[in-house]
C-alpha cells in the first residue's frame, strides 16, 4: 500500500520534526517519528520535504547538450548559487523543448542526515519530492499547507510563503493564481506522481536485488552468442563488399580494354598493359584493386559506396553512406593509417543515416 510522509518546516536534520502522514485510503495523521515508523512500516513510502529546504530554478541549456548536460547545468547555476556545487544535489526534471530544464537544489549533507534518521526508524522512502512541486493541475495554484502557502501547479514558481510574505509579495505573484484553503494532503498525493524526484545521483535508490548465478551465466552466454553472430555477420558482409568491389574492378578493366576477353590475373595483366604502353603508373584497374584491399583493411564494411569516380592526377572521389558520422570518421582514419591522403566534405544527415564525399588523392 502506498503512503506519504510530509516533513514540515522548519526541519533541521537533528531537530524535532513535525510530521504528517497518510495512506492512500486513510486520513492524515500528525505526530512524531516513532509513531510514524509504527504506522508506516513496510509500506511503499513517498517523502515530501518542505519547499524551504530547497531552491527552485528554471534554466536554459544549449541545444543538443547530450552527455555534456551536467556541465551545462553547472555553468548556468554558477552565478546564481554561492555554495560549492559539489556540496549540492541538483535534482532536475526532463528537458522541455530540448533546452529548458527545471531543477531543485538541496544541500547534500542535510538530505543525507534526514534519510539516515528515517532509516534508523525503518523508514526508507522510494521517492522524495518537494511539497510545493506536488501541486497538481495546469493552472497556477496556491495551497494552504502546514501553516503557510505553497505556490506551484502551472505557475513557474515553486516556493512556500508565510502569511506576511504573501502580503508583501502578492503584487509580484502570478495574476491568475488560485488560492485554495482546504485539506492539502489528497492534492499533494495526486501531484507527487509528476513531481521531480530527488532520488538522483548518490541518492538514487538501489533495488538491492541480485540476480541468481544461473541467470548471470545465461546472460553471459547470450552475450557471447550475440557477439559471435555479429562477428560472423560482419565478416560475411565484408567479404561480400570485397567481392562486389573486385567485380567492379573487372568490369572497369573490360570496359576500357574490350580486346582482353580473358582475365586470369588482373593485377599482372594491368602491369603488363601499362608496361606495353610505356606508362609509369599502374593504371586504373590496379589502382582499383589496391583501393579495394585498403578499403577492406580499414573497416569499409561499415560504409556503403553510392558513387565512385576517378580523375587522373586527382585520384578517387567516393560518395559514402554510413549509420553515423563517427563511422565515416573511423573509416577515414583507417585509410589515412594505410598511407592514403583522404579528404572529407559535403557531409549530410538524412533519415537513413549520414553520407559524405571522400577524396582519395593519387
Amino acid at each position: 500500500m502506498q503512503a506519504w510522509l510530509h516533513l514540515s518546516s522548519p526541519a533541521p536534520a537533528d531537530g524535532d520534526w513535525s510530521l504528517t502522514w497518510w495512506r492512500a485510503d486513510g486520513e492524515a495523521v500528525q505526530g512524531g517519528l516513532e509513531q510514524a515508523a509504527r504506522d508506516l512500516a513496510r509500506l511503499d513510502l513517498t517523502l515530501l520535504l518542505p519547499a524551504e529546504a530547497a531552491s527552485h530554478h528554471t534554466i536554459e541549456v544549449p541545444a543538443r547538450s547530450g552527455r555534456w548536460l551536467r556541465q551545462a547545468i553547472h555553468s548556468a547555476l554558477e552565478e546564481r548559487l554561492l555554495d560549492d556545487l559539489d556540496a549540492l544535489l541538483l535534482a532536475r526534471g526532463p528537458l522541455l523543448q530540448r533546452r529548458h530544464c527545471r531543477l531543485f537544489v538541496v544541500r547534500r549533507d542535510w538530505l543525507r542526515q534526514v534519510l539516515a534518521r528515517l532509516a534508523r526508524h525503518g523508514l526508507v522512502p522510494g521517492r522524495i519530492h518537494i511539497d510545493a512541486d506536488c501541486l497538481p493541475g495546469e493552472g497556477a495554484l496556491a495551497l494552504r499547507c502546514a501553516g503557510r502557502w505553497l505556490i506551484g501547479g502551472g505557475a513557474p514558481l515553486r516556493l512556500a510563503l508565510s502569511d506576511q510574505a504573501r502580503a508583501d509579495l502578492e503584487a509580484r505573484l502570478p495574476d491568475a493564481l488560485e488560492w485554495r484553503d482546504e485539506a492539502p494532503w489528497p492534492l499533494l498525493a495526486e501531484g507527487s506522481r509528476s513531481a521531480i524526484d530527488l532520488r538522483q545521483d548518490e541518492f538514487a535508490r538501489d533495488s538491492g536485488r541480485r540476480l541468481p548465478w544461473r541467470t548471470l551465466a545465461l546472460l553471459a552466454a547470450l552475450g557471447l552468442a550475440a557477439q559471435l553472430g555479429l562477428n560472423i555477420g560482419q565478416r560475411l558482409l565484408l567479404e561480400q563488399r570485397a567481392d562486389a568491389l573486385a567485380q567492379a574492378n573487372l568490369a572497369a578493366w573490360q570496359q576500357r580494354y574490350p580486346d582482353q576477353d580473358r582475365v586470369v590475373d588482373l593485377a599482372r595483366q594491368v602491369r603488363a598493359r601499362m608496361q606495353q604502353a610505356g606508362q609509369p603508373h599502374l593504371g586504373l584497374a590496379h589502382s582499383l584493386d589496391s583501393l579495394a584491399r585498403l578499403w577492406k583493411s580499414s573497416g569499409g564494411v561499415i560504409a556503403q559506396v553510392g558513387r565512385l569516380d576517378y580523375q587522373a592526377g586527382e585520384g578517387w572521389t567516393l560518395r559514402v553512406r554510413a549509420p553515423a558520422f563517427a563511422d565515416l570518421e573511423r573509416l577515414r582514419e583507417g585509410l589515412v593509417r594505410q598511407g592514403l591522403i583522404v579528404l572529407s566534405d559535403s557531409a549530410v544527415r538524412d533519415p537513413d543515416g549520414v553520407s559524405a564525399r571522400l577524396q582519395i588523392k593519387d
